[in-house]
């Protein structure tokens, strides 16, 4: 939760550091913290929002993936959701029905989504809606944009028809579920290069360790998915940032080249205490064994990480060593790596070198 909350202990008194959080309600109090712009309340056990949430006035982000949130999707945003100036809405992983889904995504053109307040302010408004029950309206069926998602996956040939030289593989870091590198990848291919891609995204917010039951056989589930695109190529590269970063590294066996941004191998240490021990401890094992398959098989894998940020470069340092993999510091604080790099002109530059060095190799 971010902003100013009087009644931390009704969170603090249920969550269990090994058990996820177990939240089954949210107080109507919520809705007096006028200033609350943030609201993380994913992987708890919350059946229903109050009615009191609709009171927040600055509220841009409301993360609820893996609750029991369930039932209409109209009547929630007649409800709540239609008095909020919302930038990210995250509802994956519950039990909505999606055939209600076009009630969040009213005015729907191409690849963008937007959600329109009480107060008539049209504002762009991340949705993220995977992993729920019912089927969307044909229009919303299997979508996966940077504003819209329905789905975990969506496979983008660089034309259809035509196996591209390259299978990209690109993992969406937290967030609403979304999808991410389309804007380097299309550099890429406006640059000559003819690469197919696979966009994934994690509607659980779970670093991908969940699957769409609710259970946690995200590894098996998502290599699943990604070894039936893969067939076929001879070149594989994998790219992810944070979230998506740990991904990359838990499945760099699937593919020739690495590149992380900013991982989590070690999710004990930050940012796994929604995540049940068992998968949460195995998370740094199963990294360094797909590192040392992918080398096994001739492939490398590159880490960037911000050298001024002190926790991504003491989970860099958990696979600095491993054969095949190459650390690079690069001169910043910030966590998202990817943007840094956008901002000084240096990612797309970074992204084509590693496909030159696939299709050189």
């Amino acid at each position: 939760i971010s902003g100013t909350l009087g009644y931390s202990r009704v969170i603090s008194d249920n969550l269990a550091p090994d058990s996820g959080n177990r939240l089954t309600c949210l107080p109507a109090e919520l809705g007096q913290c006028v200033s609350l712009t943030v609201l993380q309340a994913h992987h708890n056990r919350l059946a229903e929002l109050p009615a009191a949430l609709g009171a927040l006035p600055r509220l841009q982000g409301l993360y609820l993936q893996s609750n029991r949130l369930g039932g209409s999707l109209a009547a929630l945003r007649q409800r709540v959701l239609r008095h909020l100036p919302l930038q990210n809405l995250a509802l994956g992983a519950n039990a909505f029905d999606l055939a209600e889904a076009s009630e969040l995504a009213s005015e729907l053109s191409g690849s963008a989504a937007r959600a329109v307040t009480s107060s008539g302010h049209s504002g762009a408004a991340r949705i993220g809606l995977g992993w729920n029950r019912g089927t969307p309206p044909a229009a919303l069926r299997d979508v996966l944009t940077d504003r819209l998602a329905t789905t975990d996956h969506f496979f983008e040939p660089m034309a259809a028809g035509v196996r591209g030289d390259v299978l990209l593989v690109a993992f969406a870091a937290q967030g609403p579920g979304m999808q991410q590198w389309a804007a380097p990848c299309a550099a890429a291919r406006a640059a000559g290069v003819a690469v197919d891609a696979l966009f994934l995204a994690d509607p659980s917010n779970s670093y991908y360790l969940q699957d769409p039951a609710g259970g946690w056989g995200g590894v098996r589930y998502f290599e699943r998915l990604i070894r039936a695109h893969t067939a076929g190529y001879a070149r594989v590269l994998l790219v992810g940032s944070s979230m998506g970063g740990t991904a990359a590294l838990l499945h760099a066996h699937l593919g020739h080249r690495a590149v992380s941004f900013g991982p989590r191998v070690d999710l004990d240490l930050t940012h796994g205490a929604h995540v049940p021990a068992e998968p949460r401890r195995a998370c740094t094992a199963r990294v360094r064994h797909a590192l040392a398959v992918m080398r096994a098989r001739g492939g490398r894998a590159a880490v960037h990480v911000g050298a001024g940020n002190a926790v991504d470069m003491m989970q860099a340092r958990l696979v600095a060593h491993a054969p095949g993999l190459d650390l690079h510091e690069h001169d910043t604080f910030h966590h998202n790596v990817p943007m840094f790099l956008e901002r000084e002109g240096l990612l797309v530059p970074l992204l084509k070198r590693e496909l030159l060095a696939l299709l050189q190799g």
